[in-house]
């Protein structure tokens, strides 16, 4: 797994082994990226449920000001602490050590703000419904800011807030992505 374009295009992403982790393919970050287009430059990032970090680093290398990176396991958030390190962005990464839930608050609590939030919780799980039902989560946005979700095509489509409206949906196999922006 490779950054694909931009500043840090060719870099190589680590993935802690036999973990369940399920990177977001290369096709799928194109046709997101395509999708977002000039938004991200400038753009602060909160990249939940982590994994490899393949969407948050992605978007520092085209061009996003800043990426919060989260997710529960040591092991993971370890190697996104050195990936940020070996691709010499780690002045404008944070890396939480914590669950969505710990850390969505952590971050309201300080009054973060993000340009594009992007949820890619286990398949077969509730959380993308938790958080984005998470008030504390809608106050992380910002009014403008792009709600991007990755979840399996066999769990039941999530209640997403009013607010909002779908920009983008395509299906890739057993997965389906989708963009929100405000209505």
């Amino acid at each position: 797994m490779r950054i694909i374009a931009g500043r840090l295009k060719g870099l190589r992403l680590p993935s802690p082994r036999n973990r369940g982790i399920r990177p977001t393919t290369d096709r799928v970050r194109e046709a997101l990226f395509s999708a977002l287009g000039t938004a991200v430059s400038g753009s602060r990032v909160l990249d939940l449920f982590a994994g490899t970090g393949a969407f948050g680093f992605e978007a520092l290398s085209r061009g996003a000001d800043a990426a919060v990176f989260v997710d529960k396991d040591r092991l993971s958030a370890r190697i996104l602490s050195e990936t940020a390190e070996a691709f010499r962005v780690q002045d404008r990464v944070a890396i939480l050590n914590l669950t969505a839930s710990q850390a969505i608050a952590k971050l309201a609590g300080q009054g973060q703000k993000f340009g594009i939030a992007f949820l890619d919780p286990p398949y077969e799980t509730d959380w993308i419904q938790k958080t984005v039902s998470d008030p504390n989560f809608l106050d992380l946005l910002e009014p403008e800011a792009f709600l991007i979700l990755e979840r399996s095509v066999l769990f039941q489509d999530p209640e997403i807030p009013e607010r909002f409206q779908k920009a983008f949906g395509r299906k890739y196999g057993d997965t389906i992505v989708e963009i929100f922006h405000p209505a």
